[in-house]
C-alpha cells in the first residue's frame, strides 16, 4: 500500500508541475463564477459530492447561463448551459473541441481504442464501419426482442407477487436490481446474439463483472479521489497507462471487467465467424454480426477493415455505454411514473387501448416498433424522463484551437452587450446537459417539474433556432450531438419504451414509501437514482407493485 501512496504523491507533482507552467486562464474577465473553496480543490467538491447539475443550476441561477468555475490545482472550466453554446461545441467535436490527451488515454483503460475513445479520422472511419448495426431499419427489428426479454421480467415478477405479496396483492421490490438483469439480458439478445439466463438466476462472469461498476465507484468520491482524478487530466498522456497502479476506486474491478470482456468478446467472436462461415448469407440480426462483418475487407476497399482488436474496443464500448445508462433512465421513468398517479393512469389506458390488456394479449409474441407511432403519452413519458433525468449530465471537452462560442443570449457588461465568448486553445469546456434540459429559458417557467403534458403541448421543431441545442432528439442535450452524438441512440429509446410499456401495462406502482426521496447521483458523467441520506445503499428503484385490478375499457383492437 505505501507504494501506491508514493506512486499517488508521484502523479500529484506530475500534475503541478505541469500547472505551474501553464498560463493563467484566457476567460473574459467579465464572466462569473463561484469563488473557489481553496486551490487545491477549487470548487470542484462542490459539484461532485452534490447531486447531478446541482451545482450547476445553482451557479447558472446566480452567474447565467455561461460562467466560470474553479476546479483542483487552479485550473478553469468554462460551463456552457446556453442552446448556441452548446451546439457550437457538440458540433465541432473530433476537430475544433476533442478529448483531453489525459482523459483519451483514461478512456483507454476503460474502453479501449473504441468509437468514444477515437477523434478525426479514426472516429469517423470507426463510425462507418458501425452504422449498419444502427439503421431505424435495423433498430426498429429489434423491438420483438426487447418485448420478448421484458416479457420474462413480467413473469417473473408475476411469480413473486404469487408468493410473497401482501394482503393488499403488493410486493415489495428493489426493481433496479430486476432491471439491470433485464438490460444485460436485451443486449445480449440483440447486440450479441447471446441468452444469458440472468432473469432467471443463472450468474454470467460479465454481470458479475460489470454490475454496478460505475455507482460503485464514482459515487461520492473521497476529496483524494477528487484530487488524483483531477491530477490525471494534467500528467503527461503517455504516463497515464500507469494510473491503473493507483489506490483509485474500481481500478482493480476495472482491470477484471476489461479481462473478463476480452476473453467473452473472443470466444464470441470466433463462434460467430464459424457461424458465417457456414452460411455467408445469415443476416445481420445482431450488433456482432455487424462488427464482425466489419473485421472483413469491404467490397469496394473504400475504408479499412476494423481489426480484432477494435472489434473487442467497441463491444466493450457498446455494453458499458449501453448497460448502466437504460438501467439508470428505466428506473428513472418507473419512479416518476410510481409517484404520478395521473400520469401512470393516463399511460395505462393507453396502452391497453393500443396493445390490449394482458388478458388479450402475450407480448411475448412479438410487438412491433410501429405501434410506438399509436401511443403519443409512451413517447411524452420517454421524452420528460431523458430530459428531466439526463443519463449523461455534461461533457468535458477541450478547445484544440482559438475560437469563438456563439450565445443565444448576449452577457451584458460595462463595455456592452457580448454575443461571443473567446476561448484559447486548451480551454477546458463544460457542456451542460442536465442544465439545458433543465433551461426555463427553452422549457418555461415550469422546466423544474415533471411534466409528460408539456410534449403533448408543443413540438420541438417549432423551438427558436436560438433555443435549439442541437441535440439529435426532441432538442434534448441527453445524447449529445454533432460527430459524436451517440450513435445507439435510437437503441435505447426502443429499448425503454418497451419497457416500460410492458410493465405498465401489467402491474400498478407504487413507491416503497410515499415520503421516498429520491437523489440523483452524479456518478463521473452519468446520473444514478438512489435515496437522499441513503447513497450508501448504492442505486435503487424501490416498488410497491401489484397486478392490474380492473382493466379499461378498450377502444381499439390490438394491432
Amino acid at each position: 500500500m505505501s507504494s501506491l501512496w508514493f506512486l499517488s504523491g508521484l502523479v500529484l507533482l506530475a500534475a503541478l508541475w505541469q500547472l505551474l507552467k501553464r498560463k493563467k486562464s484566457n476567460l473574459p474577465s467579465y464572466l462569473r463564477g463561484p469563488r473557489p473553496k481553496s486551490w487545491l480543490f477549487g470548487n470542484q467538491v462542490e459539484v461532485f459530492l452534490s447531486q447531478a447539475g446541482e451545482a450547476n443550476r445553482r451557479w447558472k441561477s446566480a452567474y447565467g447561463l455561461v460562467y466560470k468555475y474553479k476546479g483542483c490545482f487552479g485550473d478553469e472550466y468554462l460551463v456552457l448551459n446556453d442552446a448556441n453554446a452548446f451546439q457550437h461545441v457538440v458540433k465541432g467535436q473530433t476537430t475544433k473541441y476533442v478529448l483531453d490527451n489525459a482523459l483519451r488515454e483514461f478512456l483507454r483503460l476503460v474502453t479501449g481504442e473504441g468509437l468514444i475513445w477515437a477523434d478525426g479520422t479514426a472516429h469517423a472511419r470507426q463510425r462507418r464501419l458501425l452504422s449498419p448495426a444502427f439503421t431505424p431499419v435495423f433498430i426498429k427489428s429489434l423491438a420483438p426482442t426487447f418485448s420478448s426479454c421484458v416479457s420474462r421480467l413480467v413473469s417473473q415478477w408475476s411469480k413473486r407477487i404469487d408468493a410473497e405479496a401482501g394482503p393488499d396483492g403488493y410486493w415489495k421490490v428493489d426493481a433496479y436490481n430486476w432491471l439491470e438483469l433485464l438490460t444485460m439480458e436485451a443486449i445480449g439478445s440483440t447486440a450479441f446474439g447471446v441468452h444469458f439466463g440472468a432473469l432467471e438466476g443463472q450468474e454470467h462472469p460479465l454481470r458479475t463483472a460489470y454490475t454496478k461498476l460505475i455507482s460503485n465507484n464514482y459515487s461520492r468520491p473521497t476529496k483524494l479521489s477528487i484530487a488524483l482524478g483531477a491530477a490525471a487530466l494534467h500528467i503527461p498522456a503517455s504516463l497515464v497507462h500507469h494510473v491503473q497502479m493507483l489506490p483509485l476506486p474500481g481500478l482493480h474491478q476495472l482491470s477484471e471487467a476489461k479481462r473478463v470482456s476480452r476473453k467473452w468478446a473472443h470466444d464470441l467472436m470466433v463462434q460467430k465467424r464459424i457461424e458465417l462461415a457456414a452460411d455467408s448469407q445469415v443476416t445481420d440480426r445482431d450488433f456482432l454480426t455487424v462488427l464482425v462483418r466489419a473485421g472483413e475487407k469491404n467490397e469496394k476497399d473504400k475504408v479499412d477493415k476494423m481489426s480484432d482488436e477494435e472489434i473487442y474496443n467497441n463491444l466493450t464500448t457498446f455494453f458499458i455505454a449501453g448497460y448502466d445508462t437504460a438501467t439508470n433512465t428505466t428506473s428513472f421513468a418507473l419512479i416518476e411514473v410510481a409517484r404520478h398517479k395521473e400520469c401512470q393512469e393516463k399511460l395505462y389506458r393507453e396502452l391497453v387501448d393500443v396493445l390490449g390488456s394482458p388478458a388479450d394479449r402475450d407480448l411475448a409474441d412479438g410487438f412491433s416498433a410501429d405501434l410506438l407511432d399509436r401511443m403519443p403519452y409512451l413517447q411524452a413519458v420517454m421524452k420528460e424522463t431523458l430530459r428531466y433525468h439526463a443519463a449523461i449530465h455534461s461533457g468535458l471537452f477541450k478547445a484544440a484551437q482559438d475560437d469563438f462560442i456563439p450565445l443565444s443570449q448576449p452577457i451584458e457588461t460595462p463595455d456592452g452587450r457580448v454575443k461571443t465568448i473567446p476561448v484559447k486553445a486548451g480551454q477546458r469546456i463544460i457542456c451542460a446537459a442536465d442544465g439545458l434540459n433543465r433551461s426555463e429559458e427553452v422549457w418555461g417557467p415550469l422546466a423544474g417539474t415533471f411534466q409528460p403534458e408539456r410534449w403533448l403541448r408543443s413540438d420541438p421543431v417549432t423551438i427558436p433556432l436560438d433555443k435549439q441545442c442541437g441535440g439529435v432528439y426532441a432538442n434534448l442535450g441527453t445524447f449529445g450531438g454533432g460527430p459524436k452524438v451517440c450513435i445507439g441512440w435510437r437503441f435505447a429509446i426502443l429499448e425503454i419504451s418497451i419497457f416500460v410499456a410492458a410493465i405498465v401495462r401489467e402491474f400498478e406502482l407504487d413507491l416503497v414509501h410515499p415520503d421516498w426521496d429520491l437523489w440523483r447521483d452524479g456518478s463521473f458523467i452519468g446520473t444514478i437514482p438512489m435515496e437522499n441520506g441513503h447513497v450508501e445503499l448504492g442505486p435503487q428503484c424501490p416498488l410497491r407493485i401489484r397486478r392490474r385490478q380492473t382493466p379499461v375499457q378498450r377502444t381499439a383492437s390490438p394491432a
